[in-house]
């Protein structure tokens, strides 16, 4: 039997799968924690760093599934299909280049960090009021959608996440102070409420500062904090448990 040790890299994904390789002989697959599922994949002999993100276009069931492994600090990834070809596939892109200084006058590549799927497709955030679209057909294409609406200049916090089928990006807008002044969502995870009795419709967020809960009802468009203990957390106690990310509606 193969055990999860020291040699392994891992990297989880938004559909609670995780990516695990071993750096000895490259041994690759995906492993469902809630159900001890594993799925073969091609061997990775490439190198990485011990920290990289890995994402899925699809449920790892479907053999339709792209497997992509980022590299976090070049404008590269590898790809590799489900059931398909039995290689890593490096994909070298150009997601176009961000200012680096404030008179324009220096600038460097976007690097993706981060990919969330939805419908077969990956988006990427590219700047505050642009995103990237990653389509496998069957070769990728990139494209760089710009979002309307956005206010000029803000300081905000952003997550992006996929409900009902659709992709969203939810913005959590600050004053100079960090006061919340305002949350706006745009089409880490999604879990069902009812499993640990949270509110629907609601995004729960932690500020790391001071330890307190924000909790925003997109529905009604409130926002209220909270700390521990508290009658708004019934059911996160002291003991641990993992909160892994779902393509369940919440």
């Amino acid at each position: 039997m193969r055990t999860l040790g020291g040699n392994m890299r891992f990297s989880n994904t938004w559909k609670g799968w995780i990516l695990s390789s071993d750096k000895n002989d490259f041994h690759t697959f995906l492993y469902d924690p809630r159900t001890s599922d594993k799925i073969a994949l091609p061997h990775f002999t490439h190198d990485l760093p011990r920290v990289f993100k890995c994402a899925l276009s699809d449920e790892p069931t479907n053999n339709r599934c792209i497997v992509v492994i980022l590299h976090p600090y070049e404008p590269y990834f590898w790809y590799c299909r489900i059931g398909g070809v039995n290689e890593w596939i490096k994909y070298e892109y150009d997601a176009g280049n961000h200012q680096c200084d404030s008179k324009g006058l220096v600038s460097e590549k976007v690097v993706i960090y981060t990919l969330t799927s939805c419908q077969g497709k990956l988006y990427f955030p590219v700047s505050s009021v642009k995103h990237g679209i990653i389509e496998f057909s069957p070769d990728p294409v990139i494209q760089i959608v710009t979002m309307h609406g956005m206010p000029r200049d803000f300081w905000a916090r952003t997550c992006n996440f996929e409900l009902d089928e659709e992709p969203y990006k939810f913005y959590t807008f600050f004053d100079g102070e960090e006061n919340v002044t305002d949350i706006a969502l745009y089409n880490g995870g999604c879990c069902p409420a009812s499993k640990f009795e949270l509110e629907s419709n609601c995004v729960y967020w932690i500020r790391t500062t001071d330890g307190s809960m924000h909790i925003f009802n997109i529905v009604e468009g409130t926002h209220r904090v909270c700390y521990r203990p508290s009658e708004d957390l019934p059911k996160l106690s002291s003991e641990a448990f993992w909160l892994l990310p779902s393509n369940q509606t919440v």
